[in-house]
């Protein structure tokens, strides 16, 4: 199975995604994108639930919505990527941050 890895190491991406997790208590979606057991089912079932509505949030710490922290978790698998954007196309051209696409900013 290809898994993908955009630098750091493993420690690195496991202190980073624990350190966002204690920082997202408050927006449960921008959360789950940055799980690192993140799945499509998940995903799916969260929106189901709750709507798409949370797809153009932008989180308070970062400045980023939920489709930019998933492309930016080195966990989550290509099909999380794709269930967001099924949802919700739009998000793909979000300029946030640094006016950047959720896929720019994957990109180092």
């Amino acid at each position: 199975m290809y898994e993908r890895r955009i630098g750091g190491t493993d420690e690195s991406d496991r202190r980073v995604n624990e350190w966002l997790h204690q920082h997202m208590d408050d927006e449960s979606f921008h959360k789950l994108c940055y799980d690192s057991s993140i799945t499509t089912r998940r995903i799916n079932d969260y929106l189901n639930k709750n709507g798409n509505d949370y797809m153009l949030q932008i989180d308070p710490f970062r400045g980023m919505t939920p489709l930019h922290i998933l492309a930016m978790n080195p966990h989550a698998p290509a099909e999380c990527i794709a269930a967001l954007l099924d949802c919700n196309v739009e998000a793909a051209f979000c300029l946030v941050n640094e006016q950047k696409t959720p896929l720019e900013a994957r990109v180092p």
